[in-house]
């Protein structure tokens, strides 16, 4: 980049800090971790006061907009159960080897996962589109085998081999994971497609809340996924001995319908895990933001932690076109001079 292209950001900036300095304070959330992250360092480091940023309850957290920009942290790296937010990535991994009317049987392993189910009975038969519904609206561990197990045939058939349903989800296993490689997630390890993480299902699996966020950023970007992740409530059809029947599926999230915004949402529970929630809110501003929190005190508390997190987000983020720059900056309240550094830093 020439010396005037960077003259000339670089006033941009100093010109935005001008025009900042001059809006109000934003809304205060309450006490603070000093070890929160906000863009990548500490609150400590930053010296933020405690009304920076927002008060949760949940033990692990990330907040990422639609650039994959990671705008809020709380131990978004470290190693955690995420339960059934695995299925985001069966979604992702299926998505590249099934299309929307592909039909997905049911094995008996499948029907058999137990837990969380979507009601699917063995023999049962879908469309992809009909069974991502299963996985995402009523996070059925039936239909994450199902779906894996037709996907990972798909992948063994393309290598020239065959072989159990065992043996399909294992193959689809290992594309998780090669996916996760391809994502960039550094902090992640899946070892089935639907998050289960006891007796038999315990097999080291691990990933994190900024990782999680990637994942939800990446899923929004597939068209059929993102069709099929919004739902509070949906009905799919499923042929079961000869003949239709429809399946009534609900949502455990709390958001969708209810917060402005609220486009994405996946639910998961374990006791490892504890209550945890990945969900996206899109107002139609040009930005769209992917909220994750894990191991939360309650069911009901990963939902409070969530429009806290979407809260914050929307009370200090302001997008303003730089006077002598060709591109938006973005800012948070009166904190420009970090948030303008960071932009500085990427140039």
């Amino acid at each position: 980049m020439n010396a005037r292209r960077r003259h000339l950001r670089a006033a941009a900036c100093l010109t935005l800090v001008g025009l900042l300095a001059c809006l109000p304070l934003a809304a205060a959330f309450g006490s603070v971790d000093e070890d929160d992250m906000a863009l990548r360092l500490s609150a400590a480091e930053r010296a933020l006061p405690p009304d920076r940023l927002p008060d949760l309850d949940a033990s692990c957290a990330a907040l990422m907009d639609e650039d994959g920009t990671l705008w809020f942290g709380r131990n978004a790296d470290d190693a955690a159960q995420i339960a059934s937010l695995t299925k985001i990535m069966t979604a992702i991994v299926a998505a590249d080897w099934l299309d929307a009317s592909t039909m997905i049987e049911v094995t008996p392993e499948a029907a058999s996962v137990g837990e969380s189910s979507a009601g699917l009975a063995q023999g049962d038969s879908m469309t992809f589109d009909d069974a991502l519904k299963a996985l995402l609206t009523a996070s059925g561990n039936d239909a994450a085998s199902a779906i894996a197990q037709a996907a990972g045939a798909r992948m063994l058939a393309q290598k020239g081999s065959g072989g159990d349903a065992y043996a399909c989800e294992a193959a689809f296993v290992e594309a998780m994971n090669a996916k996760a490689a391809e994502l960039g997630l550094e902090n992640s390890f899946f070892a089935n497609p639907h998050g289960l993480d006891f007796d038999a299902f315990a097999q080291g699996q691990y990933s994190c809340a900024a990782d999680v966020a990637t994942m939800l950023r990446a899923a929004m970007q597939i068209d059929l996924v993102r069709a099929n992740i919004g739902f509070s409530q949906a009905d799919i059809t499923v042929q079961r001995d000869g003949a239709p029947v429809t399946l009534a599926l609900e949502n455990t999230d709390a958001l969708l319908g209810s917060y402005p915004g609220a486009c994405a949402a996946k639910t998961g529970y374990t006791l490892a895990a504890g209550p945890c929630a990945a969900t996206a809110v899109n107002r139609g501003d040009g930005h769209e933001y992917y909220a994750v929190v894990l191991g939360s005190s309650s069911k009901p508390q990963r939902f409070v932690d969530s429009a806290a997190l979407y809260d914050w987000a929307y009370a200090n983020r302001s997008s303003l076109r730089a006077p002598i720059s060709d591109e938006d900056i973005a800012a948070w309240g009166e904190r420009v001079a970090f948030t303008v550094a960071w932009f500085m830093e990427g140039w």
